[in-house]
């Protein structure tokens, strides 16, 4: 009973949605996190989903006439997403070499994430691909080359994805960067 009686005093009554003020706050409080930033565009979606599926349940239940959501272009004002990585967000040379290093001087399995890590790092499988890789199908260039990445052939990685993994296996073929020693 306490937790009806919290409902009750926190809630408002249902007469608040025929105000399109209250419906603008209600929409703008779904859309935004609560640290106050705009929430994912995902979020936002679902959000207006579920709310719409509350309008409709009280419309069935005459507790109201219509939906008072915006519907068409009017139901977002979402802001266009992309897909693009932030370069900001990247590690560069430096950091990469400090982390590699950092996973090789690990007591416990160190030597084999350092290679699992390079390989993700330096050649840009995904990881069922580099961990799908045997010694056989890397073809690494002399240590002694130049610009070992010029120099190489390609680097073949057998695909492991769901689809593929009964059939015959496919080759990738990536090039990758040298790998420091």
């Amino acid at each position: 009973m306490t937790i009806l009686r919290w409902v009750e005093r926190n809630s408002v009554p249902v007469s608040v949605w025929e105000d399109p003020e209250k419906v603008d706050d209600v929409l703008q409080a779904i859309d935004t996190r609560l640290d106050g930033m705009q929430a994912a565009a995902w979020s936002r979606e679902r959000h207006r989903r579920i709310l719409n599926v509350v309008m409709k349940y009280a419309i069935r239940r005459r507790i109201l006439r219509t939906n008072p959501l915006p519907k068409g272009k009017e139901a977002t004002t979402a802001t266009k997403t992309t897909n693009a990585v932030d370069k900001r967000c990247l590690m560069n040379p430096d950091q990469a070499a400090a982390l590699l290093d950092w996973i090789r001087r690990r007591p416990r399995g160190g030597k084999r994430r350092h290679a699992f890590f390079a390989t993700l790092y330096y050649c840009g499988p995904r990881p069922e691909e580099a961990m799908a890789i045997r010694v056989g199908d890397v073809s690494l260039p002399d240590v002694d080359a130049d610009d070992q990445s010029a120099s190489s052939g390609p680097t073949r990685a057998r695909s492991t994805s769901s689809a593929t993994s009964r059939a015959a296996p496919k080759e990738r073929h990536a090039r990758c960067r040298g790998i420091p020693p």
